[in-house]
């Protein structure tokens, strides 16, 4: 029982008795979540905390006007207001002694905003985002101005206090919005309000395409496990959008108008609020149930759709608004809020033997820095703020050459170019949502711009949207056709294939460009700009031959040795040089340093060429294991001068199409012989590539017939792979990593492009067969790469939601010991593993494999065949589903096979024989004649 103060005379407190009630499991969800719930209810102007300790409930209410949108991080608060915006900060040390408390949260600043009706509110990469209703936009903070309007849906005409289409939610994805709801499509002063009841829709972020139509006024859009979830408000329903067939898929009802969301681990928070007599609520589906409705929050499990505790008001509040979680706080404090009607003071203060602080000017915590609103370049031209944003972005401040290029473009008529640099630099700062928002803008400013059409276009490609990006390329080609425009489009593949029909679709297409610009002679000089890599083509489970052959009459380069003078030499030592873009700490780094430190150097001088400026300890190792070092420059030009110059007998190239630079690089000759091995496991299509160095183990008789290149084959995979370590105090166990002890795991922690469609039958065959199974995967480089492959399990697996958990990347340690506590590792089919699997047979773990008809299929089997284990190759997709079943069900069959691997497990690392297969290879040199 709580009580309200009286709104007419704040003298005379204490006359209007709240009254609730709460399930039992309430308290107890918070406390197994280690969380709190903060709500905000504008009607009756509280800031509700709901909290728990030792299996209760707590509840502190504090006064604001209006408080309406709420937005959590860890290190600060937002709340809206009817008129400002208030920011409170932790303070959890002043709590230290008071056992009562686990955390404190204290008011620091405020934001006047005038009356925006501030709906939803997100932290992200610049601050604070807030839903401008009123004016029907996205807006974020600025020490200069009220508010700052940033995106607008498409129909919206202009910017006016006209609450023209109730734009009321945003979802946030990795920093920026990335979804919106509103409750209609109009144009007009409250246009929304006639057909409110199935107007309602949910829009992309920042091309403005509406993805779900028919909504009765949808609130609170969020995106939480690859899924977009929103509240059908006016019909009391929570679910999410299938972006299959693009309909809202509804996975529970409530018992009121739900508005405000919050997910923490299995359940969802809803607010529940009951619904006015008056014309905004009129005709929306849940107001026949007026006398039914309550007003409250109530939990639900998602794995079920059941409702399973529920916070009730039954008096004096009737709507809720926001609603919004701190995790890692069951019952923490805010200042001011009261639980028995007297107002909690804090302070915060220095200590007396601290020293005293020295006040100093801040940027406010609610804002990103503001663009120096009176300094001195608020009189530059446009050309001196793009020269010192250049001179920004060269020493390291990103955000200070932006803020300048923003300027820049406000003042220039004509801001294309400048659009295009600013996307580049979102980009650097991968913040790629806002680069896209860049390269639209400037293609808005001119559509004949190139650049931005190029840019935009390898933006989306990259982002896994690869049908955004064939329609910017053919808006493109339509302008200007050039070969690279044509190379460009037809470099373009999905990084997440829907089906097997799917790859056949984009393969053809690849194939009829790539034809035409050979039939129409047009060629690209690769010595004098990048050309793109055809890195996602391995990735379709077919010989890519013919598309390289045909990349590689499109794409020339020059012979650099021809007339050139070599010059004396002091010894008579084949030259042989190495050249990456990752000798590093990368896959590329680890499958090389071995044997490049093994090299005989009496019989060879070794050159490294690095394309990267990373330095790490692997790095470090690359540079001291050479003779010559080479930091080549990333300017193609550039880079061709200082190859140009080397003395060289042999360039081997550890990887060609994965790096733009060194794929280009590769049309053209450097030195007499030149080779790629498989760091990428492809055929490179260039006449200036002459051998292939692969292994006998991972070649079938026809292997030359995938190639372009003479196909060489060593006796053993030629690397000298050093064993990982993990050690105790390193390895987590499965609750450190997040996984459960009742489940039989098997880990798949491969890049989701390896996830080929005909992969999904065997996983579908291995959840049918055992129910304890959950597949382990990792999320996707960016959000929309997980979100398709979830799209695509959700077809064909069952349960998959369930049964299929993604885990965020992982550190070194935290990845070996993922596999450490696996019950198996599944080697995907098509494209298998290659570092991975070495590093499960370093910890031990049974990885099951099935090897197909090319290179990139057969790594994982041929390690088992050079230490002589083929039990684990299955012989086709029923036996592969079998034989991990066996591994994770059959626990003497399991012991059996890890003592195997352990066993065996030595013969393979730092294989002492690898370099001198290679030395022996490449002083062969006659081998082209």
């Amino acid at each position: 029982m709580r009580y309200d103060r009286d709104q007419d005379d704040p003298n005379q407190p204490l006359v209007r008795e709240v009254q609730y009630e709460y399930t039992s499991h309430f308290p107890s969800i918070l406390e197994h979540l280690c969380a709190s719930i903060l709500v905000t209810t504008y009607q009756a102007g509280k800031l509700l905390v709901l909290g728990a300790r030792e299996g209760k409930l707590t509840v502190s209410f504090l006064d604001f006007d209006q408080p309406m949108g709420l937005a959590v991080s860890p290190t600060r608060i937002a709340l809206g207001t009817r008129k400002q915006l208030h920011f409170l900060v932790p303070a959890h040390e002043t709590q230290a002694k008071q056992s009562f408390y686990d955390g404190c949260f204290v008011p620091r600043s405020s934001f006047y905003t005038g009356s925006i009706h501030g709906h939803d509110l997100g932290w992200g990469n610049e601050g604070l985002w807030i839903v401008n209703t009123l004016f029907s936009c996205l807006a974020t903070l600025h020490d200069d101005y009220s508010f700052v309007p940033r995106w607008r849906p498409p129909f919206i005409s202009q910017l006016i206090d006209q609450d023209r289409c109730h734009l009321n939610g945003m979802a946030m994805v990795d920093g920026v919005p990335r979804f919106v709801t509103a409750l209609s499509e109009t144009d007009t002063a409250a246009g929304w309000r006639p057909n409110k009841a199935s107007s309602g829709v949910v829009m992309e972020v920042p091309s403005g395409e509406i993805i779900c139509r028919g909504f009765s006024m949808p609130h609170s859009p969020r995106v939480c496990n690859g899924r977009l979830w929103v509240l059908d408000s006016g019909r009391g329903s929570l679910g999410y959008v299938d972006p299959a067939s693009s309909k809202f898929q509804a996975v529970a009802s409530v018992p009121g108008y739900a508005r405000g969301l919050a997910f923490l681990g299995q359940f969802a928070f809803v607010g529940l609020s009951k619904i006015r007599e008056t014309a905004v609520f009129g005709g929306v589906p849940i107001a026949e149930q007026r006398d039914e409705l309550k007003c409250g929050v109530g939990v639900i499990d998602l794995a079920t759709g059941n409702t399973v505790a529920v916070f009730k008001f039954n008096s004096v509040v009737n709507e809720i608004f926001a609603v919004e979680a701190i995790a890692n706080f069951q019952n923490p404090l805010i200042a001011g809020a009261s639980v028995d009607q007297r107002e909690n003071e804090v302070w915060v203060v220095p200590s007396e033997e601290q020293v005293r602080p020295i006040p100093i000017k801040r940027v406010p915590v609610f804002a990103s820095p503001s663009a120096n609103s009176i300094d001195a370049e608020d009189s530059s031209s446009v050309d001196q703020l793009v020269l010192e944003s250049r001179r920004h972005r060269a020493v390291g401040n990103l955000e200070r050459s932006a803020s300048l290029l923003e300027k820049a473009i406000v003042r220039t008529p004509t801001p294309a170019a400048h659009l295009v640099d600013l996307g580049n630099l979102r980009q650097d700062q991968d913040r790629q949502h806002e680069a896209a928002i860049c390269y639209q803008r400037a293609v808005a400013a001119d559509p004949a711009c190139t650049a931005a059409w190029q840019n935009l276009g390898y933006l989306w490609f990259n982002m896994g949207e690869a049908e955004k990006a064939d329609d910017a390329y053919r808006k493109l080609m339509a302008q200007d056709p050039s070969a690279m425009n044509r190379l460009l489009a037809s470099s373009v593949l999905p990084v997440v294939y829907d089906s097997i029909e799917d790859i056949e679709f984009w393969r053809n297409r690849q194939l009829d460009l790539l034809r035409d610009l050979v039939a129409n002679h047009q060629t690209i000089d690769a010595t004098k700009s990048l050309v793109p890599t055809c890195f996602f083509a391995a990735y379709q489970g077919q010989c890519d031959r013919e598309i390289m052959q045909l990349r590689g009459k499109v794409i020339q380069g020059r012979d650099f040795t021809s007339n050139r003078e070599r010059p004396p030499r002091g010894d008579d030592r084949l030259r042989v040089a190495f050249l990456s873009a990752y000798f590093r700490d990368h896959t590329i780094g680890r499958l090389n340093i071995g044997r490049l430190e093994q090299l005989d150097r009496t019989a060879m001088h070794l050159t490294v060429i690095s394309a990267n400026n990373a330095r790490d300890p692997l790095a470090e190792r690359f540079e001291k294991t050479a003779d010559v070092f080479v930091s080549l420059p990333r300017d193609i030009q550039q880079a061709i001068e200082v190859l140009s110059q080397l003395d060289m007998d042999v360039l081997v190239f550890a990887d060609v199409g994965m790096d733009a630079l060194t794929s280009t690089l590769a049309y053209s000759r450097f030195s007499p012989l030149q080779v790629v091995t498989w760091g990428h496991p492809e055929t490179t299509g260039s006449p200036m590539i002459d051998v292939f160095l692969s292994s006998e183990k991972l070649e079938l008789p026809n292997g030359q017939d995938h190639y372009t290149e003479q196909l060489v084959k060593l006796p053993s995979l030629g690397i000298a792979y050093e064993r990982p370590r993990l050690s105790p105090s390193q390895s987590k166990t499965r609750e450190a990593l997040g996984l459960p002890r009742d489940k039989h795991l098997y880990s798949c922690p491969q890049t989701l492009f390896k996830f080929h469609p005909e992969f999904d039958f065997i996983l579908r065959n291995i959840l049918d067969a055992d129910p304890l199974a959950e597949l382990v995967l990792l999320e996707g480089r960016l959000p929309e790469w997980t979100h398709r492959l979830r799209r695509r399990f959700r077809r064909a697996l069952p349960d998959a939601d369930r049964r299929v958990r993604f885990l965020p990347a992982l550190a070194r340690n935290d990845f070996l010991s993922l596999l450490a506590v696996s019950d198996v590792v599944l080697d995907p089919i098509h494209f298998g593993g290659g570092n991975s699997s070495m590093e499960a047979l370093a910890m031990g773990v049974p990885l099951v494999t099935l090897e197909g008809s090319f290179l990139r299929s057969r790594i994982t089997s041929a390690i088992y065949r050079q230490v002589g284990l083929t039990d684990l190759i299955a012989r086709d997709h029923e036996d592969y589903g079998r034989l991990a079943v066996r591994l994770a069900c059959e626990p003497d069959f399991r012991r059996d096979t890890i003592q195997q691997l352990r066993d065996k497990a030595d013969l393979f690392f730092e294989n002492g024989k690898a370099a001198k297969e290679i030395e022996d290879c490449l002083s062969r040199r006659g081998l082209l004649h």
